[in-house]
């Protein structure tokens, strides 16, 4: 088999869905290729370069430097990028962002992966034009598929009740985690890790990674619980992100609430100042409005660390028991989740002693091969 693969939409691994593609992609390739077959990878330049160091002796394609524009790039997606992956001598085509890019009709069997549907839960996500796009071509896109992937249960049943599918129908793979990158780390050596990478942190922190993005993200929210509690008054909070437009939203808010001193933003931050990251710190917060799935807190709990998540989407089935739940639209449910994360011992005790083999059990070895046999049965159905 020959499969294509498109990295556009993917944000050059800088997001979720960026980390995705670095850990499953070179992973799939390396499956199909010990079966006989071949992967090759589509995308424009700058996509190519972002994952060059992954991608190592993969095939790749290079796509028009115009498709860098996200209109541009939907619509080539929707209408010329499977006729050209059919004519190149490919058998399917993988989507992994098809939640932003899908071909509309495509006479080449086709796999699109989707992670969340989060717009249709969160007002105000994405401008007019943006949801225009969604309702009337992507969702109809998506329903024409003839295989589509979820990456969680809760995605899979969104997607279902969205394009009038039964969930059944809808294959589930989960993210995955590196056991080997994401395993616990004495604070010692987090710090001297963090410092060999010039980042100097506070002695107690708060962190969430996650994209500065309003409202979706929640920071403001999240910045307000922080502040209500007394029993944080000795913490900092730590944002890891890009700035999604939120950043000044989020100071306005940290100045109003008068702890704009303990909130500390490190913008975008490379994958391997993560695990650190989270070994320093206290406790790591994933408190979206609604997560198809939210990778940062397997990590976490992979590390051993503490995580507090929301009680909506997908983060209840991604932390089971070992998550510090709360209403994502309430302040104070979620300053409970916060001290009850950083100050229950016997909480602290069992995500140390069972978050690891919770984290363990979904491995991007695994996620990979599930993906493939997905898109095996696509291409032989």
């Amino acid at each position: 088999m020959k499969l294509a693969i498109s990295i556009a939409g993917t944000d050059r691994g800088e997001s979720g869905i960026g980390t995705y593609v670095r850990e499953m992609v070179p992973r799939i390739a390396r499956a199909l290729a010990a079966r006989g077959g071949v992967t090759r990878v589509y995308g424009t330049g700058a996509d190519l370069e972002a994952y060059a160091d992954v991608l190592g002796e993969v095939e790749t394609s290079t796509l028009p430097d115009v498709v860098d524009a996200p209109g541009a790039s939907a619509a080539y997606h929707l209408a010329m990028l499977p006729e050209r992956a059919k004519r190149e001598g490919s058998d399917v085509l993988l989507l992994p962002a098809a939640n932003r890019r899908m071909p509309f009709y495509a006479r080449i069997p086709t796999v699109g992966v989707v992670h969340d549907l989060a717009q249709r839960h969160v007002h105000d996500k994405y401008d007019p034009f943006r949801m225009a796009y969604f309702e009337h071509v992507l969702l109809p896109a998506l329903a024409r598929a003839p295989k589509l992937v979820a990456v969680s249960e809760a995605t899979r049943n969104d997607l279902a009740d969205a394009i009038h599918r039964e969930p059944s129908a809808i294959d589930v793979v989960t993210n995955g985690v590196d056991v080997e990158r994401f395993r616990a780390m004495s604070i010692d050596a987090a710090r001297a890790s963090l410092a060999e990478l010039d980042l100097v942190l506070p002695e107690r922190y708060v962190l969430y990674v996650s994209r500065l993005e309003a409202p979706g993200k929640n920071h403001v929210r999240l910045v307000e619980a922080f502040a209500r509690s007394e029993r944080l008054a000795g913490h900092h909070l730590v944002l890891a992100g890009k700035d999604w437009g939120a950043r000044d939203a989020i100071l306005r808010a940290a100045e109003r609430h008068g702890v704009e001193a303990r909130v500390k933003f490190l913008g975008f931050v490379p994958s391997e100042a993560i695990p650190p990251l989270m070994a320093a710190s206290e406790l790591v917060t994933m408190v979206g409005l609604f997560e198809g799935f939210g990778l940062p807190a397997l990590e976490a709990l992979s590390m051993g660390i503490p995580v507090v998540a929301s009680s909506t989407g997908a983060l209840p089935e991604v932390v089971g028991p070992l998550g510090a739940l709360c209403h994502p639209h309430d302040v104070d449910s979620m300053r409970s989740a916060l001290e009850r994360a950083a100050f229950d011992p016997a909480f602290r005790a069992r995500v140390l002693e069972e978050g690891p083999a919770w984290a363990a059990a979904r491995s991007w070895d695994g996620s990979a091969e599930a993906l493939l046999a997905s898109c095996i049965a696509a291409g032989e159905a």
